[in-house]
């Protein structure tokens, strides 16, 4: 006889949630909560996801598989393997850009293998924050949080690449 639980698959979501930088300070009920929004797709290999030039419409969590990211340098239409700017796998996220403005995407972002995602809708996102000001803060200074790390770590490169750029001449 096999044991079924119903919904467990739903705290599958909100572990994985808790487990991301983005959403490491909010409260289970919280991440709970952002969980309840979440809708589960399961991808084949070499599926777009994210097209890039185009308007995101989700945040997306890699539950299983690995996904390509890249840049359409020549503006030719193609994304070639030396356009790949990088790979994520299960744990990573994407597209949380689109949650917060109204952008066109920076990269495509492509299936490597079998996926199973974690999309959270911006509609949906957007919905739930609206209905709880808590709620809201916390999630905005975590992406400003998030946002300020990357400012500063690109900072931090660009003044190591000026450094040696000075020193070669």
């Amino acid at each position: 006889m096999e044991l079924e639980l119903k919904g467990f698959g739903e705290f599958e979501g909100v572990e994985l949630l808790q487990k991301l930088h983005l959403f490491q300070k909010l409260t289970f009920d919280e991440t709970t909560r952002l969980g309840s929004i979440i809708q589960y797709v399961d991808l084949p290999p070499e599926t777009v996801v994210i097209q890039e030039n185009a308007l995101g419409d989700a945040l997306y969590v890699i539950a299983s598989g690995e996904v390509r990211v890249t840049r359409d340098i020549n503006n030719d239409g193609e994304h070639t393997a030396d356009e790949e700017i990088g790979r994520l796998k299960a744990g990573e996220l994407f597209g949380e850009m689109s949650l917060i403005d109204d952008l066109l995407t920076s990269a495509r972002v492509t299936t490597v293998s079998d996926c199973r995602l974690l999309k959270m809708p911006r509609d949906k996102f957007e919905a739930l924050l609206g209905s709880d000001d808590k709620l809201a803060v916390k999630v905005f200074r975590s992406f400003c949080r998030t946002l300020s790390e990357r400012v500063r770590r690109t900072t931090a490169m660009l003044a190591k690449h000026q450094a040696l750029h000075v020193a070669v001449r």
